[in-house]
């Protein structure tokens, strides 16, 4: 599988922009043309995914091997638009996600989203797990950012003083356990950790750690906070401990 990606200039960028700007105002199809050098379609196997934003713009050329899932892509667009929106918010304002159990639920119910061609509640889940997964560091970097051997941290993840996923032989550690910097982990998180049930989703877990809990509040005006923020501005561990046992 070939990939190339290649910026695009800012006379292209508005081009691309215009023309999608016509896709959303009719059904019929826009021909929209790249300029020259600006990695062409080649053949039937070719696929282009475009990234325009307002500092920029980026084409990335793939050839696929055998027929293209639509749908499937579909999904995996779903899942990078997810990304996106996660890297211009704090954790602390998103929506609470759903578990695999209670979007499952929501499935079966025909409570998901209606139209065929959008992921629904479950698919969504498995999305977010899966960028879950993807965006956590390996036993090796985390290791490396803790400055400690990895061994250590297998001692860790078996007492349950630090988080883990286990994908296949190998762990991935979660990244919502580190400070802002992450180069250390949240103060105190060692200690809320085992409080919580060993076979809590993580998507359960990463998600009760960065929005905010009503019994933490700060402030005059008791605003509610996350765990995550408790912790680090120096809260009690122990009031977190007691209350991860809800997860």
């Amino acid at each position: 599988m070939a990939t190339e990606t290649v910026r695009l200039e800012e006379k292209a960028r508005r081009a691309l922009y215009s023309a999608f700007g016509k896709v959303r105002a009719q059904a019929d199809p826009v021909k929209v043309e790249l300029p020259r050098g600006a990695t062409p379609i080649d053949g039937p196997d070719d696929v282009l995914v475009l990234v325009l934003g307002p500092h920029g713009g980026l084409v990335s050329r793939r050839t696929v091997q055998g027929r293209l899932d639509l749908r499937e892509l579909g999904l995996r667009l779903a899942g990078a638009q997810a990304a996106v929106e996660g890297l211009t918010k704090e954790p602390a304002v998103q929506s609470p996600s759903l578990t695999a159990s209670d979007a499952a639920v929501l499935d079966e119910a025909g409570l998901a989203q209606g139209e065929r061609d959008r992921p629904g509640a479950f698919e969504k889940s498995r999305i977010e797990f899966e960028l879950l997964v993807k965006q956590s560091f390996t036993l090796e970097r985390a290791a490396k950012i803790l400055g400690v051997n990895p061994s250590r941290l297998r001692q860790r993840l078996a007492q349950r003083t630090l988080y883990g996923i286990k994908e296949g032989r190998a762990w991935r550690i979660p990244t919502f356990q580190f400070d802002a910097k992450r180069k250390m982990l949240v103060r105190g998180i060692e200690k809320v950790l085992p409080k919580i049930r060993p076979d809590a989703h993580p998507l359960a877990v990463a998600t009760w750690f960065s929005n905010p809990h009503r019994d933490l509040v700060v402030g005059d005006g008791e605003t509610p906070v996350t765990p995550l923020q408790w912790l680090a501005g120096g809260g009690s561990a122990e009031i977190v401990a007691n209350l991860a046992k809800e997860i």
